[in-house]
């Protein structure tokens, strides 16, 4: 009689990949692997994002302009940079613009932390600092706490995904296909720094919380992981100081000499004429908004 009331209990199919719940939640490297899995990020979009490096870093001074002009547009947002805490609704001692000293400090960092975006992703050392990222927007990680709620993290992202994506299609001579590539890539990218950010604002998971301890080292300045600077050069470089067209050990023998879209099919050109996308307003990548600017086209 008992056993007939045990609950039926059936093994999943071995076709199943099993992920752990508890790792998902408590082990970082767990938590990307999924990701990864999930988003289907693999060789193919390493391949895209180093072809497309260039043109991503050339969008990254005008992108960094037009997020502080929109940070700017409304109080909740521009208070922080004087509160440093969304939730701080009390009066505000002074408001930032955009050519005052800590506009420009804040620009010089969201330029660093785009290029570091754009650097290589196949070392486990640029998804923790993406992680720490998140971290550092909800009081922690740091020794002057800084508190910006998700409903304002999210969007943001967004903004900047937009601008990119919007200036990426738009460009004159880069093939359609490769954009394509290029946009997907960055688009994982993107949706993974998205989830390391709502997860330190979210309630999931709450009986593995630990308090996440303050790293010295790391709290003295930003854009330091584990003791090691990872901002502050306006190349592409990684920790290691190995720029991304180095990073081959994750191609899965991928030939770094060929193009890495090479192995997509060509489409006909007259259905790619068809496909191509037509812009309803001028791609936004420069402060005017006026599309790509005279040195941004030569690329």
């Amino acid at each position: 009689m008992a056993d007939q009331e045990q609950e039926h209990h059936v093994e999943a199919p071995p076709s199943m990949e099993h992920i752990d719940r508890t790792e998902l939640y408590t082990s970082l490297p767990v938590r990307i692997q999924f990701l990864h899995s999930f988003l289907e990020f693999g060789p193919e979009d390493v391949a895209a994002l180093i072809a497309g490096q260039k043109y991503v870093k050339a969008l990254i001074p005008a992108i960094v302009n037009i997020v502080y002009k929109k940070l700017l547009k409304y109080d909740i947002t521009a208070r922080v940079f004087t509160t440093r805490n969304s939730r701080d609704e009390g009066p505000v001692t002074s408001w930032a613009t955009e050519d005052s000293a800590q506009i420009m400090h804040r620009k010089m960092f969201l330029r660093w932390y785009l290029t570091k975006l754009n650097s290589d992703c196949t070392r486990m050392e640029y998804w923790e600092y993406l992680d720490k990222v998140g971290l550092m927007h909800v009081g922690k990680g740091r020794k002057n706490p800084l508190h910006v709620e998700y409903v304002f993290l999210g969007p943001c992202l967004g903004f900047i995904q937009d601008a990119m994506f919007e200036a990426i299609l738009s460009h004159p001579r880069l093939e359609l296909y490769r954009k394509i590539a290029l946009i997907k890539a960055l688009g994982k990218v993107i949706w993974i720094q998205n989830d390391l950010m709502e997860r330190w604002h979210n309630t999931d998971a709450l009986e593995f919380l630990e308090e996440e301890p303050i790293d010295e080292d790391d709290a003295l300045k930003e854009g330091y992981l584990h003791g090691k600077q990872v901002l502050g050069e306006d190349d592409a470089s990684t920790v290691l100081g190995r720029p991304i067209e180095e990073a081959t050990h994750l191609m899965d023998g991928m030939s770094m000499g060929r193009c890495p879209f090479s192995g997509m099919a060509r489409p006909d050109p007259a259905h790619l004429e068809r496909q191509r996308a037509v812009p309803s307003r001028p791609a936004v990548v420069n402060a005017s908004g006026n599309g790509l600017t005279s040195d941004e086209k030569k690329i």
